[in-house]
């Protein structure tokens, strides 16, 4: 494999775990965020429970992220992204 294509490989497969990480990183936020809201004092229960939801939201959403990264290294491996470039 030419080293000008190697590069290019190394290029994509470090901006999809840059980008992955970056969207893990919002949602390990978000995820801090809203679990601290749920121990706010005085919360009513179906705020606290509404909160929580959306903790497990933000963090559930971390895993299709990953599965997504796979496939995108999968991707890359496979060419694709230069067979489309041929049209």
């Amino acid at each position: 494999m030419p080293a000008n294509i190697d590069r290019r490989l190394r290029k994509l497969r470090r901006q999809a775990v840059l980008g992955a990480a970056m969207f893990t990183l919002l949602q390990l936020a978000c995820t801090a965020c809203f679990g601290a809201l749920c121990f706010i004092p005085d919360l009513p229960r179906w705020a606290a429970a509404l909160f929580a939801v959306l903790a497990a939201l933000c963090a559930g959403l971390i895993i299709p992220a990953l599965v997504v990264l796979k496939q995108r290294f999968a991707e890359i491996k496979g060419g694709e992204f230069y067979e489309a470039l041929k049209y």
